[in-house]
């Protein structure tokens, strides 16, 4: 008899063809998009492999998670991380300082974490503007172990981050991104249900909304929203009264009020026509960027074959009393995949425009437009 995991198996693998025939190239290629820049844009040195996530503080320091590997990638994917050696790392780019480029920060472990395990995805901070010891949230992809948020402590002084704690728990499944409340107190995105890389493929490709959005409070872990199709980034306003998560399957994005007690009430629920990734907010705080994936079947052909191009947009969204304002929405940012292929994240400091990607370049645009 065929055993449950083999027909699990079977089952996938069948799934997965019908998959690449919906999926393949040419199946979206009536749609067309036309490139352009917000101004001169070139590619920033020192990172080759992503910049899925980034956080910026008031005075220009661009914080910058680099590596990725997560459970069920497929093969192309991970060949591309462990050939190239590709650890898992985390950047620093100074605004202020461009010719220096994309710099790697050295992590001093703690008993808690093993740098070796170590694939970051999206990243959280809080700013520590007296002395600069900032402390960073980041949602870690840890190969043979379960989920986990590892929270550091930045050193100015000698460009480390020092680690200090690592949150985990059976509430936690595949994650991808968080946003930090207060010191310890952080919402978290479960962009997949099954750890099971056959069972991650099915829920995938039937679209199921077993994905959910978790909080924790210092001390435990609670879902605050389920029934979510493959919930991705999610940021905070700058009065930390309003979450905005997006859900790139569906081209949409959430937006909830944020009760005294953190729970959740959906205030908004809006189409973006895109595969929205990460999310920045502007340090006004009247509007959010966020980089994108307008042709989704690309984004698939990239990650499951690196050398495969998808294109890149970032897009802007005003706010209004915490909602975005949808006639306002504007894309900033088009690229065909050269420059940048498969752009996940964007955000904007002095008027220039940072964007990250999946697997491919970090970029820098010096706009002529207000941005």
């Amino acid at each position: 008899m065929i055993g449950g995991a083999v027909k699990v198996g079977i089952a996938a693998i069948i799934v997965y063809k019908i998959a690449e025939f919906l999926l393949r190239p040419g199946a979206d290629a009536d749609v067309h998009f036309k490139k352009h820049y917000p101004g001169e844009c070139r590619q920033v040195k020192g990172i080759d492999f992503g910049s899925e996530d980034l956080e910026v503080t008031k005075d220009g320091l661009a914080f910058i998670t680099s590596g990725l590997w997560f459970p069920g990638a497929p093969k192309g994917f991970t060949d591309m991380i462990t050939n190239n050696n590709a650890k898992g790392s985390i950047f620093l780019y100074d605004f202020n300082k461009p010719d220096l480029g994309a710099r790697k920060l050295k992590l001093i472990p703690s008993k808690h974490f093993d740098p070796e395990i170590f694939h970051p995805h999206g990243i959280s901070l809080l700013e520590d503007e007296a002395n600069g010891e900032h402390l960073l949230y980041v949602v870690s992809h840890r190969k043979g172990k379960d989920d986990a948020v590892e929270k550091f402590r930045y050193s100015p002084k000698t460009n480390e981050l020092i680690h200090v704690n690592s949150f985990a728990g059976d509430e936690l499944h595949i994650t991808n991104d968080l946003a930090v409340i207060s010191e310890d107190k952080f919402y978290i995105t479960n962009m997949m249900y099954f750890k099971n890389p056959y069972l991650s493929i099915i829920e995938n490709l039937l679209a199921l909304h077993v994905g959910s959005l978790v909080f924790f409070n210092g001390t435990g872990f609670t879902t605050a929203i389920t029934g979510m199709r493959g919930p991705n980034g999610v940021s905070l306003s700058r009065d930390r009264k309003n979450l905005y998560v997006n859900l790139p399957f569906t081209g949409s994005m959430k937006v909830f009020d944020i009760k005294a007690d953190y729970s959740l009430t959906e205030i908004q629920s809006l189409l973006l026509y895109t595969g929205a990734d990460n999310l920045h907010v502007s340090q006004s705080g009247d509007a959010l960027y966020t980089g994108a994936h307008p042709v989704l079947s690309k984004i698939m052909e990239h990650i499951s074959d690196p050398s495969q191009k998808a294109p890149s947009s970032v897009l802007k969204l005003p706010l209004n009393n915490g909602k975005v304002d949808t006639e306002k929405i504007t894309e900033l940012f088009y690229d065909h995949g050269e420059l940048i292929s498969g752009s996940s994240v964007a955000a904007v400091h002095n008027n220039q425009l940072l964007i990250g990607s999946v697997i491919h370049k970090l970029v820098i645009c010096d706009a002529n437009i207000k941005l």
